[in-house]
């Protein structure tokens, strides 16, 4: 058997049989470079033919490939790995070339990045890399060879042929089998769910602004108040809500990308369970984490970044040279963006990233039997919803924080030209004396008053008024509105004394100068 034939036996060996990734081929030099990637620490492995006479061609060859070896590391994004440059040849130089070599055992050793070089003849082939059975090949030879002896030249020839084309098969359906681990269901949900969250958007714009914490409210924002009351369906409805069309746009594109990925891995059904479950749990931790108004569909967002980084701790080697360093930056990149930006709520993200890999630990990837790892999976996640919904519960919301978005609810229900409903947001805002800041309470006396004055109550309103100015003595709003109202009630001296007041405290407001000569 010539040498030729026990390189080309190697090659297929260890690509066909031993499932190792064919990287690069030259038939014509003979040289195979293969990538092992079965565990770690993962091994390149760089198979030639040829012989030697001096040490020093060795030398040169051995240094030519250690700079190629880089080039294909970056390549294969494996910096680590450890190369073996594995030299098939017929006889040995004839001067000393030991020190250029390795030992040839252990083959996968461990350490990282190195680089080593191994010699052997074809007669040590077999004792020392790994058993060839050459008779049983050649009994799985296909039928257009003929049945004489491997020795025969032109059935070399043919042989070296046939494992050519089945080194190259074996390859091609290996980077099938691959592809299709990317392509098992279409994102018919996706788009779907895309549509729905434009569509209530659109809905949102024509009857009211998006942006308004009043209107999130009403269409079902997570709020904690409201939710403490029993409105738990704000968990899901506030995955439909966006803020601005900037928050729509961004959340629009990254579901496209992302959770189009998802659900070609995971198939519709997983990728529906994973997508709730990661908007849930994100609702969930916003509950707990954040007393900020909060809409979006940021948390399933980030439970497809979970569920992509679950594929990648299964398919380790395939996710990394895929989409597994891009995917990991811009996760990163999000979660320090949120943790920078306070208005971002990253609760939400978070649990969300922490509810989408839950969801592919408990659902699995497709024709994947890990019964026990998804039973644990579920039984976990339920507990740590649990847990989190009981502490959300339990929890006691910031009453400064509380106040703030009243008022803000409150003053938009003003701009509404409905007071009545203001002035319970003002009240409940009052009521909080103790518990709030001064300056909270202040700005909730002063609304409430400017309520009653819509409402016509100005007995009501005046006192609210002098009471903020009692509090508050720089507060010119509260001398200009007093001033409006004991004009109103026909008092005009003591109106001229309030008006006085609050030009002195803002000369630059024409209101109040108009104001001023009106009473005077």
């Amino acid at each position: 058997m010539t040498e030729r034939v026990r390189f080309w036996e190697t090659v297929y060996h260890l690509i066909t049989k031993e499932g190792m990734r064919l990287v690069q081929i030259n038939e014509d030099e003979d040289v195979v470079w293969i990538e092992d990637d079965r565990k770690e620490p993962y091994q390149i492995i760089r198979i030639s033919r040829k012989d030697y006479d001096w040490s020093n061609q060795l030398r040169g060859d051995i240094e030519r490939v250690k700079k190629s070896s880089e080039n294909v590391r970056k390549r294969l994004n494996l910096r680590q790995a450890n190369v073996v440059n594995l030299i098939l040849s017929n006889q040995f130089p004839v001067d000393d070339y030991r020190p250029l070599l390795s030992e040839p055992l252990p083959f996968t050793a461990g350490g990282k990045k190195q680089f080593r070089t191994i010699m052997l003849v074809t007669s040590e082939i077999e004792q020392q890399f790994f058993p060839l059975a050459t008779e049983w090949k050649l009994n799985e030879t296909p039928n257009y060879m003929p049945k004489w002896q491997i020795e025969q030249e032109e059935a070399e020839d043919e042989w070296i042929r046939y494992l050519q084309i089945q080194v190259k098969q074996s390859t091609k359906e290996r980077q099938r089998k691959d592809q299709e681990l990317f392509l098992f269901g279409k994102p018919t949900f996706t788009s779907l769910l895309i549509g729905l969250i434009l569509a209530v958007f659109l809905y949102i714009e024509t009857v009211a602004n998006t942006q308004s914490p009043l209107t999130l409210i009403e269409f079902g924002a997570k709020f904690d108040p409201l939710i403490l009351e029993g409105e738990w369906w704000r968990f899901f409805s506030a995955m439909f809500l966006h803020i601005g069309l900037l928050h729509l746009m961004m959340n629009s594109l990254a579901l496209f990308y992302l959770g189009g990925a998802v659900e070609r891995i995971f198939g519709t059904k997983r990728f529906i369970f994973i997508y709730f479950l990661a908007g849930f749990i994100g609702s969930v931790s916003s509950f707990v984490f954040n007393d900020n108004i909060s809409a979006g569909a940021s948390g399933a967002i980030f439970g497809c970044f979970g569920a992509l980084l679950y594929f990648g701790l299964v398919h380790k080697r395939l996710f990394f040279r895929t989409i597994g360093m891009s995917l990991i930056v811009i996760l990163a990149i999000n979660l320090v963006f949120g943790f920078v930006v306070p208005m971002v709520d990253n609760g939400a993200h978070i649990g969300g990233l922490v509810g989408g890999f839950a969801g592919a630990v408990i659902t699995g990837l497709p024709k994947h039997k890990e019964k026990f790892f998804r039973k644990t999976g579920l039984f976990v996640t339920a507990v740590a919803a649990a847990a989190l919904l009981w502490i959300g519960y339990d929890q006691d919301i910031d009453p400064n924080q509380l106040s703030s978005i009243y008022l803000q609810v409150g003053s938009e229900w003003i701009e509404r030209e409905e007071p009545e409903k203001a002035s319970s947001y003002f009240n409940d805002v009052a009521a909080m004396e103790e518990e709030i800041s001064p300056e909270l309470y202040v700005n909730a006396l002063f609304m409430q008053a400017y309520a009653d004055v819509q409402m016509e109550r100005y007995s009501e309103a005046e006192r609210l008024f002098r009471e903020v100015i009692e509090l508050n003595p720089e507060f010119h709003e509260a001398y200009y509105n007093l001033a409006l109202v004991l004009h109103e009630q026909g008092d005009s001296d003591e109106a001229s004394v309030y008006i006085d007041r609050a030009v002195e405290l803002a000369p630059e407001n024409t209101n109040y100068q108009e104001l001023q000569e009106e009473i005077q």
